[in-house]
């Protein structure tokens, strides 16, 4: 079974962090003056772990595994490889401009909390989803973050619904082999 790769049609690992947290090269190469940067409390990462959440239930995006660690975030998404793009880009753009009414900050005003890129890798072996998963389940503990009490039952909770989910998905393989 860990010779199954998925298609480039498939499933995601995701990243990408608040605004201004890390340097760019392009920063670097038009000499962007680095302000300071976005770190969300633990208060902040319920909030927006909430915010994304909704926003993955009402556009039915399939997320098999979640964490938020002050200033990234990591996913491993499903969808159709020309999709990955919107579908990050619609979470970002939507959970920021929540997090912005949350706030209260004047809608004119420009409120940046992620920054414009992101990161993906396609998931092309069992092997390497259960890794992902494992990696992005223990990144708080690997960027020694204290456990977010509040998070955490969210993020077990879509892990219990994420085995599942696995499994799904190897029953589908076996029925086709």
């Amino acid at each position: 079974m860990d010779k199954q790769a998925y298609s480039p049609a498939g499933i995601y690992h995701v990243t990408w962090v608040t605004h201004n947290s890390r340097v760019s090269q392009r920063m670097i190469d038009y000499h962007i003056k680095k302000e300071a940067g976005i770190r969300l409390d633990e208060k902040a990462e319920r909030k927006v772990t909430e915010i994304i959440a909704g926003i993955v239930l009402d556009k039915k995006y399939t997320v098999y595994a979640y964490n938020i660690c002050r200033d990234h975030v990591h996913m491993v998404i499903e969808c159709e490889e020309n999709k990955v793009s919107d579908m990050v880009r619609q979470i970002k753009g939507k959970s920021s401009q929540l997090y912005k009414e949350y706030l209260g900050k004047v809608s004119h005003n420009p409120f940046h909390l992620w920054a414009q890129k992101f990161n993906k890798w396609v998931v092309q072996s069992d092997e390497q989803l259960r890794n992902t998963i494992e990696y992005i389940m223990n990144n708080r503990e690997k960027h020694g973050l204290p456990e977010n009490k509040g998070l955490q039952p969210l993020i077990l909770a879509q892990h219990l619904v994420l085995r599942k989910s696995i499994d799904s998905i190897y029953e589908e393989m076996n029925k086709e082999n």
